[in-house]
């Protein structure tokens, strides 16, 4: 454990010293396990979506309640995907206007566990055999898709709130137990802490495993009782631990006022500069409610937004593993598994993989002095995306060439009603999951480390918003690609999404490779960001610099 750190790093102790992560504080840990309960709920709750949606309760095959077939099952899926992304505006201006995260947390956690308790109560037999099923889904994934678009906006910045920096540089020096000097960096600190979160949220996503098993030998409604338990848990750490938490409080709204000024910088030749005081009083007479400083920051964060542009697709694409994926495991022997528990490779690969980066490859990659930035590990999760799809395309065509349905399954004669599967077996599937766990290791900590450590003060919640609402530009590109989500087009749909992962990979590493080979310098203090910044125009944010 490192001692509290006594002074600011000159510029030969930055070149020459070790630099560490700092201690991570208790209040932390507890959020990291909100994260993991609330993670746990969420993907507990969708993880038998898709049968429970899509296939009948009398389907000889698999297990269902309501029997609406695959489109709608995957439709109403995205349904609660979108709202739970475009939820998270509203988490971000309650949090960052109103309540500040803490509360924020707790109020949608609230509303979460009203949702979780309608699907629950919906799905028991009772409530199926007088038909309410489709009434309560349609209820609780609203209500759902709000309190989980509410927490989704504020756990992440709120785990970070709780390492608090210590100078205006980032960086410290400290001596550890064994007499070393070494730098403390904010930024590893960042590093850990969004590694941390992201490595609990999938440990919680494990749960879709235990209801994946439920549904089939159980029920639904046993399925849906557990993830309603552990957004109790969530609710129970976030009040009982309110002493240990740092808790910044609300900054008041600053939509208003930043769109108003991002339209006169628009109006200005889109040059940010024209919404400074000085400028609208020079050129308009016009009082403006902002100082200079608020219209820097708005640079600032508008210049951090750029990146969050790639992951509609991105979302996109690991969509599939929670809707085509399942419906493509239906068709392949199973062997007597759910259809649905071999999705949780995934989980279980970046929690494998995770630590390994973290603990082994990236202080490897820093102690011989080579960069591995956020913009390289995000274009290596992105490239590992492509094969993810790619293989995915590959094996739709092995299961279309394979009997005894071919391009059919389970939708001719030779399958005795829906019983036999085509002969693949479904194993077949787990490079997938590897892929794409190995790829949300390197893209998704990231992301999220950025949208936090680019962010003005002002706008941490609401650029993590930012972030999460990308989600519903990935919702939006699903439908337009829904009628791609059927036999015998499912190779074109994979086969097309890789090749749209692909194109955003090369894009995304041409406009910010600049970023990537010669980044920001860490213990640059936030005035001179803001400075560089304020040099800045909104063209220049919308339209990448070419290296």
């Amino acid at each position: 454990m490192l001692p509290s750190a006594n002074s600011s790093p000159t510029p030969e102790e930055l070149a020459t010293l070790r630099h560490v992560g700092g201690k991570i504080p208790i209040g932390a840990w507890l959020v990291a396990l909100i994260a993991l309960a609330e993670r746990s709920a969420y993907y507990g709750l969708t993880a038998p979506f898709q049968n429970y949606i899509q296939n009948a309760r009398d389907d000889p095959l698999r297990p269902g309640a309501l029997g609406l077939g695959e489109s709608t099952a995957t439709r109403l899926s995205y349904l609660l995907t979108f709202l739970a992304y475009a939820m998270s505006f509203g988490g971000a201006v309650v949090a960052d206007g109103w309540l500040g995260r803490y509360k924020t947390l707790v109020f949608f956690a609230g509303i979460y566990v009203v949702g979780a308790f309608i699907l629950f109560a919906t799905s028991l037999p009772v409530s199926l055999d007088h038909g309410a099923g489709i009434e309560g889904l349609v209820a609780a994934i609203i209500i759902i898709g709000i309190g989980a678009g509410g927490m989704k906006s504020n756990l992440a910045p709120f785990m970070a709130d709780q390492c608090a920096e210590t100078s205006p540089t980032g960086m410290n020096i400290a001596t550890t137990p064994k007499g070393e000097r070494v730098v403390v960096d904010q930024a590893i600190t960042l590093q850990s802490i969004y590694t941390i979160f992201y490595w609990c949220a999938n440990v919680g996503s494990l749960s879709g495993v235990a209801t994946t098993l439920m549904e089939k030998y159980i029920g639904f409604w046993a399925a849906f009782l557990l993830p309603f338990c552990s957004l109790w848990v969530a609710l129970a750490v976030l009040l009982l631990g309110r002493f240990q938490f740092v808790k910044p409080s609300a900054k008041g709204t600053i939509i208003p006022q930043a769109l108003k000024a991002f339209w006169l910088g628009v109006r200005g030749g889109f040059k940010m500069d024209a919404a400074m005081p000085a400028a609208q009083a020079l050129k308009h007479q016009r009082t403006v409610q902002w100082d200079d400083t608020f219209v820097n920051e708005l640079k600032r964060g508008l210049l951090a937004c750029r990146v969050f542009l790639a992951w509609p697709v991105l979302l996109l694409c690991q969509s599939q593993m929670s809707t085509n994926l399942v419906s493509q495991a239906a068709t392949m022997e199973t062997h007597g598994l759910p259809n649905d528990v071999i999705a949780f490779l995934n989980p279980v690969s970046v929690i494998l993989f995770l630590p390994l980066a973290q603990q082994v490859l990236y202080p490897a990659l820093r102690k011989a002095r080579i960069t591995f930035s956020p913009i390289h590990r995000m274009a290596l999760g992105f490239l590992l995306e492509v094969f993810a799809q790619a293989y995915a395309s590959i094996l739709q065509h092995i299961i279309y060439t394979t009997g005894p349905c071919f391009d059919v399954p389970l939708k001719c004669a030779a399958s005795q009603n829906g019983i036999i599967p085509n002969h693949v077996n479904i194993f077949a599937q787990t490079p997938i999951y590897v892929f794409e766990g190995l790829g949300e290791v390197f893209s998704s900590p990231s992301t999220y480390e950025h949208a936090y450590s680019e962010a003005p003060v002002s706008m941490k919640s609401l650029l993590q918003a930012v972030l999460v609402s990308m989600g519903a530009g990935a919702v939006v590109l699903g439908l337009a690609l829904s009628a791609l989500y059927r036999d015998p087009l499912l190779v074109v749909s994979y086969a097309v999404l890789a090749g749209m992962m692909l194109a955003t990979t090369v894009v995304f590493y041409v406009a910010f490779r600049k970023h990537a080979s010669d980044p920001a310098p860490v213990e640059e203090p936030l005035e001179a960001v803001e400075e560089k910044t304020a040099e800045r125009s909104v063209e220049q944010v919308l339209l990448p610099s070419e290296a």
